[in-house]
């Protein structure tokens, strides 16, 4: 591959990632390459390439190894292991890190949920409301939410995950590996203060 046609293929891969980001999706380096090849930019299987149109023939494996190299030396896209297990791709400056790791995770509330706030009660510190997970960008129903704090009861990997009420009944999800149970309580407290007297 010369380098002029690399940059082409590069332009092109990237065009693919920044697209799926501008619709607010992930993308794979699998379905990258599948758009590569049904745009023409690449063709598989035996033959020789149009240099012309940035053409080349490329065994499966070879040209995805070749585009994985080509969109983790990118300078405007950012990749991660997704919760499938495969590296999925996105542009940062349209698609923050962190809403690309609720895109993944939205396919398991359970871990969306649990990573939330284990990062919430982490960095912030602070407790989230329950109803947080109803609300863009989570957008999960209510039985799935239910399903998840049942499950997080249940499953001796999420018993760091508990919850403290507010006077006013608002419940309140934190991790006891970063929060104290008393300062969880104050927080939520506050944080209800303030959204009723902002």
């Amino acid at each position: 591959m010369t380098g002029e046609d690399k940059a082409r293929l590069t332009e092109a891969a990237a065009e693919v990632v920044l697209q799926a980001s501008q619709e607010g999706r992930l993308t794979t380096g699998e379905e990258v390459l599948q758009a590569l090849v049904s745009g023409g930019i690449l063709r598989q299987g035996e033959g020789q390439g149009d240099s012309d149109n940035a053409r080349r023939t490329l065994a499966g494996e070879e040209a995805f190894a070749a585009l994985a190299g080509i969109l983790a030396e990118h300078p405007r896209l950012a990749s991660f292991e997704g919760l499938s297990g495969q590296t999925v791709y996105h542009c940062p400056d349209l698609l923050s890190r962190t809403y690309a790791r609720i895109l993944d995770r939205k396919g398991s509330p359970l871990v969306l949920m649990a990573e939330e706030i284990r990062a919430n009660s982490r960095d912030y510190p602070r407790p989230v409301p329950v109803e947080l997970f109803e609300a863009p960008p989570f957008e999960l129903p209510p039985e799935e939410i239910g399903y998840a704090l049942r499950t997080m009861a249940a499953d001796p990997q999420y018993q760091d995950i508990t919850f403290t009420p507010t006077a006013s009944g608002v419940v309140y999800l934190f991790s006891v590996l970063y929060l104290e149970r008393g300062y969880a309580a104050f927080l939520a407290q506050r944080a209800e203060s303030l959204a009723m007297n902002p």
